[in-house]
């Protein structure tokens, strides 16, 4: 982090990568990777962070191969490992907010995701379902970082 901070000038570096980390342990993205964390610079080559990018992995998206969605979903949410840092999403959590803080708080709910799914025309009822039970199951598990959890 500090290498980075010397060269892009941007100081809260650290918070940004929390923020990242934070999000891939919710969403269970288990492809972040140092090819998809950046920072833009301009034309005058000043760096600013990049929007977080490539979620592609994330919820158990791979049906085919890694979570078949005939399995348990409680035994694929234990199985899900990340690959930043290590292979622990709790573990790099627990590192990154030790180090920079606690740098997001949610706010959704059942209601909101049920809401957000029912919105949804192209993905099947089983896979609505699984997202709702990941996200509730992942919500519990972190409920420290719900404004109202």
């Amino acid at each position: 982090m500090d290498q980075i901070v010397r060269i892009t000038k941007l100081e809260k570096f650290g918070e940004y990568m929390s923020k990242l980390l934070t999000l891939d342990a919710i969403f269970l993205n288990e492809d972040r990777h140092t090819h998809n964390i950046a920072v833009l610079m301009d034309r005058e080559g000043e760096y600013h962070y990049c929007p977080f990018f490539d979620h592609g992995a994330a919820l158990l998206s791979d049906t085919t191969l890694d979570y078949p969605l005939t399995a348990p979903i409680d035994q694929l949410i234990g199985s899900a490992r990340a690959k930043t840092f290590c292979d622990d999403f709790d573990e790099q959590l627990d590192i990154a907010e030790k180090l920079y803080g606690q740098q997001i708080r949610f706010g959704f709910g059942e209601k909101e995701i049920d809401r957000m799914l029912e919105a949804e025309a192209y993905y099947p009822k089983e896979i609505q379902a699984r997202v709702k039970t990941i996200l509730l199951d992942q919500r519990r598990k972190y409920s420290y970082l719900w404004s109202n959890g």
